[in-house]
C-alpha cells in the first residue's frame, strides 16, 4: 500500500482543488508558488524546501497533502504553544489532529496512542517536539506506522532552528538528521521563512535531505510593510511616542468603539512588557502584557482577548505570534532592539498578513545595544571555555547582531546589509533610479 495518494497528474489536481475548497474553504491558492509547492509535495517523490514569508501560506503547503494522503503525517515544530496554535487551528476545519506532548494526561496519550496502533488510524496529522520525536517512548509508534507503511510525510517545521548560522538555532534539532536517515523513503518537507544560502545549504545538509531536493522560494519583500526607527535617547517621551504610533497604526474606532485591527508591541524582558503594557493602559490604549511568568491560564486569556480584538495591544516576549493566524496585525513595534535581521524579519512580518498597509517600528537604544553585545560575547567566551577554540558558526550570533547594529544606526545602507527585507533587486532599480536624478540635477545646476 502507498500512503501518498496515488493518480494520474489530472486526477490529483482535482482532488487538490477538491480539497482545498471544501476542508479549507479557498476559491484558490494564494499564489502559483504555493499551488505548485502543494502538488509537489503531493506526488510524495522527493524532498522538498520551502521558504515563504510570514503570512504566505507555508502550513497549507503540507496540510492539504496529509490530508490527501493516505496514512499519518509526523509534524515536528519547536514549541508546545506553536503545535496547539496549530492543532486548534485544524481542529476548526475538522481536520483529525492531534499532538503528542508532555502536558498531556495519561488518558489523553493513551487514547492517541491507540488510535495509533489501530488498523486504520484516524488522525492525519500528528504534531510533536523535536525532544518528542528523539524519545525512547516514541520509537515504537514511529516503528509501528513505518513497519505498517502508514507514515506519509515528516515534516519539518521552523526548519531553520537546525542551523548553527540562523537566528534561533535549537539543539535538539540536530538530531532531526538521525531520524531522517532512520526513514529515508519518506518524503521530508523542511519549512521555514527566512533563510540565507548559508542556512538553507546548512538545513538540507544537516537533515539530510534527498537531493535532488525540489526548492520552492519565494521573494522576501513585501510592499505593504512600512519600518522605521527611532533612536530612545532622542525621544522627550519614548512611551508617549510609542502610543502615539500604536493609535496611528490602528486608525478610526468603529462604530461599537472597537479598533478594526490590532497589534503587537515585542520587549526583551518580562518587566520590560509589564512597564510597557502599564504605560500605553495608562495613557488610554488598552493594553495587556504576555511572557512566560504569568500563569498558562492567565497567558490562554491574554491571547484570546486580543485574538478577539477586545484587548487591541499585546505586549510580549518574541516567543508570542509564532504560528498565531491573524491577518489584521496592524502594527509591529520592537521596544527593544533584536539579536538579528533574520529574527527581526520574522517577527516584524506578523503585521499586515492581510496584505492592507501596516507599519513596523522598532526602539533603538545603545544601552540596549551594549546589553545584549554584552550576553552574546559572554556565551562565546563560554563556549571558548569548554571547547579551548571558537567555531565560525559561534561567531554567527555577534555577526549578525552586529548588521543589526547597523541597520539601527545606519538606515541608508539597509538594503545593502539585508538584502532580505526590500529585495535586492528592487534596492537596485531605485539606487539607479537615485542616481539618474541626482545625474539630472547636476546637470540643471550646470546650466544655470
Amino acid at each position: 500500500m502507498n500512503a501518498h495518494y496515488s493518480t494520474s497528474s489530472f486526477g490529483r489536481d482535482c482532488k487538490i482543488q477538491k480539497a482545498l475548497k471544501k476542508i479549507f474553504g479557498f476559491d484558490s491558492f494564494r499564489t502559483l508558488l504555493q499551488e505548485s509547492a502543494v502538488k509537489e509535495v503531493v506526488k510524495g517523490e522527493n524532498d522538498v524546501f520551502i521558504c515563504m514569508p510570514t503570512g504566505a501560506g507555508k502550513s497549507l503547503c503540507y496540510q492539504l497533502p496529509a490530508v490527501l494522503a493516505i496514512g499519518i503525517t509526523i509534524v515536528i515544530s519547536p514549541l508546545i504553544a506553536l503545535i496547539q496554535d496549530q492543532v486548534d487551528h485544524l481542529l476548526v476545519l475538522k481536520i483529525k489532529v492531534c499532538s503528542l506532548n508532555s502536558k498531556l494526561t495519561i488518558q489523553e496519550r493513551k487514547k492517541i496512542l491507540i488510535d495509533l496502533q489501530s488498523e486504520k488510524p484516524q488522525i492525519k496529522l500528528l504534531y510533536i517536539t523535536p525532544e518528542m520525536a528523539a524519545s525512547v517512548s516514541f520509537q515504537p509508534t514511529l516503528n509501528s506506522l513505518l513497519n505498517r507503511n502508514l507514515l506519509s510525510y515528516l515534516i519539518i517545521d521552523e526548519a531553520h532552528c537546525v542551523s548553527q548560522w540562523g537566528h534561533d538555532f535549537r539543539p535538539d534539532y540536530l538530531r532531526l538528521g538521525s531520524l531522517r536517515s532512520h526513514i529515508p523513503q519518506t518524503p521530508c518537507i523542511a519549512l521555514t521563512a527566512t533563510a540565507t544560502k548559508q542556512v538553507q545549504d546548512d538545513i538540507i545538509d544537516s537533515l539530510k535531505l534527498k537531493q535532488p531536493v525540489a526548492m520552492f522560494k519565494t521573494s522576501c519583500f513585501r510592499s505593504n510593510l512600512f519600518y522605521d526607527v527611532q533612536f530612545k535617547e532622542l525621544l522627550t517621551d519614548p512611551y508617549g511616542n510609542l502610543n502615539d504610533f500604536c493609535l496611528k497604526a490602528l486608525g478610526e474606532k468603529n462604530s461599537t468603539g472597537g479598533y478594526t485591527g490590532c497589534g503587537i508591541v515585542y520587549c526583551r524582558t518580562r518587566d520590560a512588557c509589564e512597564e510597557v503594557a502599564f504605560q500605553l493602559s495608562f495613557r488610554g490604549l488598552k493594553a495587556k502584557a504576555y511572557h512566560a511568568g504569568l500563569k498558562t491560564a492567565d497567558r490562554t486569556t491574554i491571547q484570546n482577548e486580543w485574538m478577539e480584538e477586545v484587548v487591541p495591544v499585546i505586549v510580549a516576549t518574541i516567543s508570542f505570534g509564532m504560528g498565531v493566524d491573524k491577518a489584521n496585525v496592524r502594527f509591529v513595534a520592537h521596544w527593544n532592539i533584536a539579536k538579528s535581521m533574520a529574527g527581526y524579519y520574522q517577527e516584524s512580518g506578523r503585521a499586515g498578513r492581510d496584505g492592507k498597509n501596516s507599519s513596523c517600528r522598532l526602539y533603538y537604544s545603545r544601552n540596549d545595544r551594549d546589553q545584549i553585545s554584552f550576553f552574546i560575547k559572554r556565551d562565546m567566551a563560554k563556549r571558548q571555555g569548554k571547547r579551548g577554540s571558537l567555531k565560525t558558526y559561534d561567531k554567527a550570533s555577534m555577526v549578525g547582531f552586529e548588521v543589526m547594529v547597523n541597520f539601527c544606526e545606519q538606515l541608508e545602507v539597509l538594503i545593502q546589509v539585508v538584502p532580505m527585507l526590500l529585495c535586492s533587486e528592487r534596492f537596485k532599480k531605485k539606487k539607479k533610479e537615485r542616481k539618474k536624478e541626482r545625474k539630472v540635477e547636476h546637470s540643471r545646476k550646470k546650466i544655470a
